[in-house]
């Protein structure tokens, strides 16, 4: 339930908060007085585009925040929950911040969230009910929509759309292997040709890299031995080698020790020097016996290097990626030799599939025709009671066949209105005028209000094209609407006023050559004076205030 809408620098509102509370809460004030900008603050709440012109002039952000009681466990819990956020104490805020810049942001409960967030928590908040959602009851998937709503058969609608991606899946899987068979020898052939040139090539993980290395080593041999034949001489071949003289140092230290043995410290040290120059002198010998002057292994690397180059621009920038790309030519082979196998298992499946769905979307296409034939009923009584005394109202479906198949199902809904004794039915888009598309809906919330599930309703101008006697029945409708749930409603009929257990006037005044609007709660007096208002038009008489507490008293 909407607990408070707390809008700043928000169009001609500078600052307001509105409080609300359970059962019908009515909306009133003069035409303009800005009772539509509430309804356009919590369409953004709730996730609608955002614009920078309804920023205020002189301000450069707007802010509009929700405060909503919601329940613990349920769908909007479940959805925070998936988005990584809490529920603490029941209570949600969300919150709009426009900026001129048009970085706008989102918030709830104080974390950073995406539009698309506040547009699925919208879902399970608010239901707004306004000349747009009139014109979109014109639309036969929405009119769907209602159906299955009235039908309970969301559920089955949903594994009916998972039944179909499924099956549509499966089809195409069964096409390409189908596909695939027409030209299966000529790619039976390439592929085994790919296998054969990678299989012989023997492609071994950072050869290319080793071969480049020795390819070098092969182009400078001769400089390289001669330069490790002089390194092992300076180490050890010459007299004057490092070796040499490490050995007779060690020897000097070792006779100066026989006559004072302080004198063989540095000996130890020599020692471990003559290890290490061994170790060098071992290593510089690996290094000379590695270089080859066979010219013929230069010639053998370049060829198998141009193999290696060739087979890259082919099947991949690396070893790993050759590799990879052989392994996939092998599971494809595999898949190509057992292509009638495979195809027999996808075509079971594929049959397995439409079985189901043929089931499902069946048991769907039943569950909205006995539906339909409830809701025309129920729907017309509604339509009679709000002053469309000979209104005859029906749901035709038709149904197509299992090839055309989509998320919705096999059916399409369309709404059918007669307005007049004589005339045929025909689809609402083309017998309904607005005063009556107003009341089509209310009449199919008032059917529907059973089975929806969203705590508060907003209907804006819902009583456009009435008066009098319908007037008090759209405000019966209303109450009803309201037992269990909240109901916002934005009204100009006194009769609806009456029946609001919260009533909030709007107002908008000049003041230092600036508009604002304020939104007070009325109640005793105040309330009784509005209504009056609402009554009489410019000039309250006390007549009208005597009917004003008339309806009041009516309504208590």
């Amino acid at each position: 339930m909407l607990r408070e809408l707390r809008i700043r620098n928000f169009a001609v509102i500078e600052s307001v908060t509105v409080a609300f509370g359970p059962g019908l809460n009515v909306l009133t004030g003069e035409t303009g007085a800005g009772k539509s900008m509430l309804i356009d603050a919590i369409l953004l709440v709730r996730g609608a585009r955002a614009q920078t012109d309804v920023i205020r002039t002189d301000a450069e952000t707007a802010t509009v925040e929700a405060i909503f009681d919601v329940e613990t466990r349920g769908p909007v819990a479940n959805v925070l929950d998936e988005a990584g956020l809490t529920l603490e104490d029941g209570q949600l805020v969300v919150r709009r911040e426009l900026a001129r810049g048009g970085r706008h942001r989102a918030f709830v409960n104080d974390s950073a969230v995406t539009v698309a967030l506040l547009e699925r928590l919208g879902d399970y908040l608010v239901e707004v009910h306004g000349q747009h959602e009139h014109q979109r009851l014109l639309d036969p998937a929405r009119q769907l929509e209602l159906l299955d709503r009235f039908a309970d058969a969301e559920d089955l609608r949903e594994r009916v759309a998972s039944l179909v991606g499924k099956y549509r899946a499966a089809r195409d899987a069964v096409e390409r292997t189908r596909a695939a068979a027409r030209d299966r020898a000529q790619r039976e052939d390439l592929l085994r040709f790919q296998l054969s040139e990678l299989d012989g090539a023997r492609l071994r993980p950072g050869e290319e890299d080793e071969l480049r290395q020795e390819r070098r080593r092969a182009q400078h041999a001769e400089r390289l031995l001669a330069g490790l034949v002089e390194a092992a001489a300076l180490l050890v071949d010459d007299e004057a080698s490092a070796a040499a003289r490490v050995h007779r140092a060690a020897r000097l230290l070792t006779d100066l020790g026989r006559l004072d043995p302080a004198f063989t410290g540095p000996v130890e040290a020599l020692d471990a020097a003559a290890v290490q120059v061994d170790e060098a002198l071992a290593r510089v010998r690996a290094l000379r016996d590695a270089v080859s002057l066979d010219p013929g292994r230069l010639e053998a690397i370049d060829e198998r290097l141009d193999v290696l180059t060739r087979l890259r621009r082919k099947y991949g920038d690396t070893e790993a990626a050759m590799r990879a790309f052989r392994d996939e030519v092998a599971a494809e082979l595999d898949r190509l030799a057992r292509h009638e196998e495979i195809l027999a298992a996808q075509e079971r499946l594929l049959a397995e599939l439409q079985a189901e769905l043929a089931e499902a979307a069946g048991a769907l296409s039943d569950r909205r025709r006995a539906a339909g034939e409830r809701l025309g009923p129920q729907a017309e009584r509604e339509l009679r009671a709000l002053g469309m005394e000979r209104a005859v109202f029906r749901i035709a479906l038709e149904c197509c066949v299992l090839e055309e198949v989509s998320p919705r199902g096999l059916d399409r809904a369309e709404f059918r209105l007669s307005t007049n004794p004589g005339e045929e039915l025909r689809p609402l888009a083309r017998v309904a005028s607005g005063g009556e598309l107003s009341r089509t809906m209310l009449a199919l919330k008032t059917v529907l209000a059973r089975a929806d599930r969203v705590p508060t309703m907003v209907f804006d101008e819902v009583d456009a094209g009435i008066g009098g006697r319908v007037a008090a029945v759209v405000a019966q409708k209303l109450t009803a609407a309201a037992e269990g749930r909240q109901v916002l409603c934005v009204t100009h009929l006194a009769p609806i006023a009456a029946r609001a257990h919260r009533h909030v006037q709007v107002a908008k005044s000049v003041r230092g050559g600036r508009t604002r609007v304020a939104a007070d709660l009325l109640t005793g007096a105040a309330r009784v004076e509005e209504i009056a208002r609402m009554l009489g038009g410019e000039r309250v008489t006390d007549t009208a205030r005597g009917h004003a507490r008339e309806l009041l008293g009516d309504a208590g």
